[in-house]
Parts: structure tokens; C-alpha cells; sequence
């Protein structure tokens, strides 16, 4: 059978670690004030294991201490740098950790990536970002409206405290409340108008409609009656369209 060699992490292209690594380094250096103290040789060490395409190491240990907030002279730049060569390397995240002495809260606190933690190990942080991303997500679509797994229409179930099916509930909360109309079109809005629904009340409007007297317009039975007593002669041709031509001639 083929052996399937494992997936490899795939990092950035433009990502390097070791550069990232000697950051993180004077960045733990100089929380805890490794200068002043009789570890501050440990720091520039780790730095060294890091730094391998120096073309001068020494001068590149003088610049770090610097950074570091402290300072170191040629002479014993040179010796932490043999001291670096002969040293076991400590290069996982978790090992380096241990060398350094750097607990969780500091890597928090200072937001390393490259660097493990001496209480808190590798598993437990992985599950600790899990719930992390999970929270964020959480906040997320509580942000955007959405109700969380426990208010699900699903657990909650508001059909069952009404007494009805769960289709009958879905088919009535999808409708809605309807929308309140009003009697004239949109261009010619009046103050008098009213919402048609029963519930509105009677006034104007009954069945949804309102008849031409109540609303101030002619009744067909009126209007043809107007037509009648008016001359033939003295209505405009835009009223019977082009047969009015004739009848105003017939006149």
C-alpha cells in the first residue's frame, strides 16, 4: 500500500518565521525588563538560534540587546554567540516557551503566534481559539438579528402553546399583518380618507368600496342625464370622439 505522507501547514509566501520569532523574542525581552536581570543572556541566546543568515552575528547580538533595552559589549556578544552554537535548541513553540519562561497570560497579553506558553499547552489553546471563534461568529449573527440554536422556532416550537400544526403556524406568520390601504389613488391624497379595513371602522368605505355620491363624483345615472340635456352642437368633438364630426353637421 502507498504511504500518504502528512499535509504540511502551508504558510504565506512572504511569511517567515524565523524573522517573526526574533520579533516575538524582544518583544518578551522587553515586558518583562530581561535586561535588568541575570537571564538577559538566555533572550540574546534564543535571538542567535534564530538568526541564521547573519553575515555578522556579533554585531547583529549588540543591535538586539539594544532593542531589547540593554546593551552588551563585543566581547561579550562573541561569547553568547559560542554559547548559542553549543546550547540544545529549543525551536517548537512549546520548548521555546519553557526556555523563555512565558506563560499564557503574557502570550495573550502580547499577542504572540510563534511562541507557546509554559501552562497552558498546545491542545488546550487550540480548543481555546475553537471557543473563541465560536463566540465571535455568536456576537456575529446576533448582531445581524438572528436568534441563537436555543431560540430556534424549532426548540421553542410557539405552534404547540396555540394549539395548531406547525404548517398552519408557518402559513400565518408568513402572511403577516396586511397593509392598510386608502381610498384614493397615490397622486390625489385627501385628508378625508381612511383605511378600508373593518377595522378602520365603517366610514367610508364599505366591502371596500365607497360609492361616487360619498366621494363626491357623479353617479353614472347623473352623468348620463347631463349628457342628454346638453345641446349636441355645444359639446366638444373630444367627447363622442370622431362621430361628433357628424352629429355637430346633422345640428
Amino acid at each position: 500500500m502507498k504511504r500518504v505522507s502528512p499535509r504540511r501547514k502551508r504558510h504565506n509566501g512572504n511569511f517567515d518565521l524565523l524573522a517573526k520569532r526574533r520579533k516575538e523574542i524582544v518583544l518578551i525581552a522587553r515586558h518583562i525588563g530581561a535586561a535588568q536581570t541575570d537571564d538577559f543572556d538566555r533572550y540574546l541566546i534564543a535571538w542567535v538560534w534564530h538568526n541564521r543568515k547573519a553575515k555578522d552575528q556579533i554585531w547583529s547580538v549588540m543591535e538586539a540587546a539594544k532593542r531589547m533595552g540593554g546593551k552588551v559589549t563585543e566581547a561579550e556578544a562573541a561569547a553568547i554567540t559560542e554559547e548559542a552554537s553549543i546550547t540544545r535548541k529549543h525551536l517548537s513553540a512549546d520548548n521555546l516557551a519553557r526556555f523563555l519562561g512565558v506563560t499564557f497570560e503574557q502570550r495573550q497579553a502580547l499577542h504572540l503566534t510563534t511562541i507557546g506558553s509554559i501552562n497552558v499547552q498546545k491542545a488546550a489553546r487550540k480548543e481555546l481559539r475553537k471557543v473563541r471563534a465560536r463566540k465571535a461568529l455568536a456576537d456575529k449573527r446576533r448582531g445581524l438579528g438572528m436568534r441563537p440554536q436555543s431560540e430556534s422556532l424549532s426548540r421553542t416550537q410557539p405552534w404547540r402553546e396555540l394549539g395548531m400544526s406547525r404548517a398552519t403556524w408557518y402559513r400565518q406568520n408568513k402572511r403577516g399583518t396586511p397593509r392598510e390601504t386608502t381610498l384614493s389613488t397615490a397622486s390625489f391624497l385627501s385628508s378625508e380618507d381612511r383605511p378600508v379595513s373593518p377595522e378602520g371602522g365603517a366610514g367610508l368605505a364599505e366591502r371596500g368600496f365607497a360609492s361616487k355620491e360619498v366621494r363626491g363624483l357623479p353617479s353614472s345615472q347623473t352623468a348620463t342625464t347631463m349628457a342628454v340635456d346638453i345641446p349636441i352642437s355645444v359639446v366638444p368633438c373630444w367627447v363622442f370622439g370622431r362621430r361628433s364630426v357628424s352629429l355637430a353637421r346633422a345640428a
